[in-house]
């Protein structure tokens, strides 16, 4: 093969990586300044509830294209709130769950699409449980 045709080729492979690499990682759901609001609870420690955050920005970053994350709340308040689907889960499912409220925003394209452009959305629930070994918390819901 001549020099040139190696030359270009591996030029075309850097660009290919490249963009491969802007496109896996660009534009993805903004986690970086969360405000995370734990308060007491009668249900859960402060660790557990941060675990369940944990889970709520991993997901928020891989799925909620072009949105900011602003606030997470799990406190008194929120947990009177879903104290009867708390416990009604508990009894039907035999699991533990967990309704964390958040605040997000959006980009002038509405996130992915789905959203509306330039908005704030309060209040968005997430609903996770315990996993099996009851070692981590999973979404299984999230929305209004």
């Amino acid at each position: 093969m001549k020099k040139k045709s190696i030359i270009a080729i591996c030029a075309a492979l850097v660009i290919l990586g490249v963009a491969t690499v802007l496109v896996l990682t660009g534009n993805r759901g903004n986690v970086s300044n969360v405000n995370r609001v734990v308060g007491y609870s009668a249900l859960y420690g402060e660790n557990s509830v941060n675990e369940a955050f944990d889970i709520i920005e991993k997901k928020f970053a891989k799925d909620f294209e072009g949105c900011t994350l602003t606030e997470l709340r799990y406190d008194e308040d929120v947990e009177n709130r879903f104290a009867e689907e708390i416990e009604k889960y508990h009894k039907e499912n035999n699991q533990e769950l967990i309704v964390v409220l958040s605040t997000f925003d959006t980009d002038e394209k509405g996130g992915d699409g789905g959203f509306n452009p330039n908005d704030t959305y309060t209040n968005w629930q997430w609903h996770l449980v315990k996993t099996a070994d009851k070692k981590s918390w999973e979404i299984i819901n999230w929305g209004y």
